[in-house]
């Protein structure tokens, strides 16, 4: 047994989480006055904007994908664990947590699980979505390992300050 799966539908939902990392790191570069925080947060907002660009032209490009009902199981499920997470919460909410950060570690701690769960779900999108896609996929993939040591590297330097 197959189940259909639209692709629109799945990239619709990676650029979701890519907004809501944007009106995250967006809030913290505004309200800041960390010039560290601000440069990397801001990187990273511009960097949540490419990577919404990139979904939003595969999403234009997206047909229907037939999955078997077992990888469909699995990963029907590991889609709603992940998106039932606090990271994946829309844009307001993840202004408000923005809000409620008072220090550039808890920032920075908050951007790293945000960046993790976000690249598990790529992770798990690299097997479901059209060959075609699967290349710049793998490069979000890539950049979002990329941006978790980044984070990792400059929480750092805020411990020892």
């Amino acid at each position: 047994m197959s189940f259909v799966l639209s692709g629109e539908e799945i990239f619709s939902l990676a650029m979701e989480i890519e907004k809501s990392g944007y009106a995250y790191y967006k809030t913290i570069t505004d309200s800041t006055e960390n010039a560290i925080l601000k440069q990397l947060f801001s990187f990273l907002a511009e960097q949540e904007i490419r990577h919404y660009e990139f979904f939003e032209t595969l999403n234009k490009e997206a047909g229907l994908d037939v999955i078997g009902s077992d990888d469909w199981d699995d990963i029907s499920e590991y889609i709603k664990a992940t998106t039932d997470s606090r990271f994946f919460i829309g844009e307001e909410k993840a202004i408000s947590l923005a809000k409620t950060v008072k220090d550039p570690e808890k920032a920075v701690d908050i951007a790293i699980s945000f960046e993790k769960d976000t690249l598990l779900f790529f992770h798990e999108l690299l097997k479901i979505i059209p060959e075609k896609s699967k290349d710049t996929v793998q490069q979000i993939v890539d950049e979002e390992k990329r941006h978790i040591r980044m984070l990792s590297g400059k929480k750092k330097v805020f411990q020892s300050e």
